[in-house]
């Protein structure tokens, strides 16, 4: 993703009004609005699909450190077992 088009925070109120092609007092006309909302669409974030606790839980063990401390677990289990 290009993040160089996010500049707007930097600007000047005035400069970001500028670039918006707005009116500070008015706001954007109706037509406008509706131009923008077709192009740009609505102002919200994608939903994410829930997980179930079983696909968190998995998560969990989907790391090479966690796999490696779970194996050296078993080894130190199967040592404490045989008593050697």
């Amino acid at each position: 993703m290009d993040t160089s088009v996010f500049v707007l925070h930097k600007l000047s109120v005035d400069d970001a009004v500028k670039h918006l092609k707005t009116d500070i007092k008015k706001g954007l006309t109706t037509a406008e609005a509706e131009k923008r909302l077709a192009e740009y669409g609505q102002n919200e974030l994608d939903a994410e699909e829930d997980k179930s606790l079983w696909e968190r839980i998995a998560e969990q063990f989907d790391d090479v450190l966690v796999k490696i401390l779970l194996a050296s677990a078993c080894v130190s289990f199967i040592i404490a077992i045989t008593g050697k």
